[in-house]
């Protein structure tokens, strides 16, 4: 039998590491339930960390100020998907409706308090502009950062969600293949 080497991770570099596994899940329209199971865990990991290490800086913070919720409250939906995933004491025979869309909300989030506590790995550069090209409010092409996410994929906001996503996998393997 081969002898198995032991993996030393810390709890950034693991919320980094799902977090790219996960964007590229995304983006090749893997498994809806995984790839939130694995933002979910990204995402927890981060905003844990950005609170311990910069919390004026978390993304968390400021999206519960500007809701009026409740930490607890705001946890509850945030989390909502990623509980019913991983918890059926309570609720053993539950069913639950998932929109997909919550997971690319939930990877942004977890890409913003990501990029308070480290470089940016590839895919999380790449999603962040994405997520802005494909969700943006904004209207002025010529404000940052909707600029940027303009130039690297046009205006996807009126694109089906397929296409949106397949985008996003073709721009991803071409910045992947620049930085190899």
């Amino acid at each position: 039998m081969k002898e198995v080497d032991q993996i030393v991770v810390s709890k950034l570099d693991a919320a980094q590491r799902q977090l790219k596994v996960a964007i590229r899940m995304l983006f090749s329209e893997d498994d809806p339930i995984a790839t939130h199971t694995l933002v979910g865990a990204a995402s927890h990991l981060f905003s844990d960390l950005v609170e311990i290490v910069a919390p004026e800086q978390s993304w968390d913070k400021k999206a519960r100020e500007a809701t009026s919720l409740t930490q607890s409250g705001y946890f509850q939906v945030m989390r909502r998907y990623q509980n019913f995933f991983k918890h059926a004491r309570d609720d053993h025979t539950a069913v639950l409706e998932l929109n997909p869309e919550e997971t690319e909300s939930l990877a942004f989030w977890a890409v913003m308090n990501a990029n308070e506590l480290a470089p940016l790995s590839t895919e999380s550069q790449v999603y962040q502009l994405w997520y802005i090209a494909a969700r943006s409010p904004f209207t002025d092409p010529t404000k940052s950062p909707l600029r940027e996410a303009l130039q690297l994929f046009g205006d996807l906001r009126p694109l089906p969600r397929g296409e949106r996503l397949k985008a996003g996998g073709r721009v991803l393997e071409t910045e992947l293949r620049r930085v190899l």
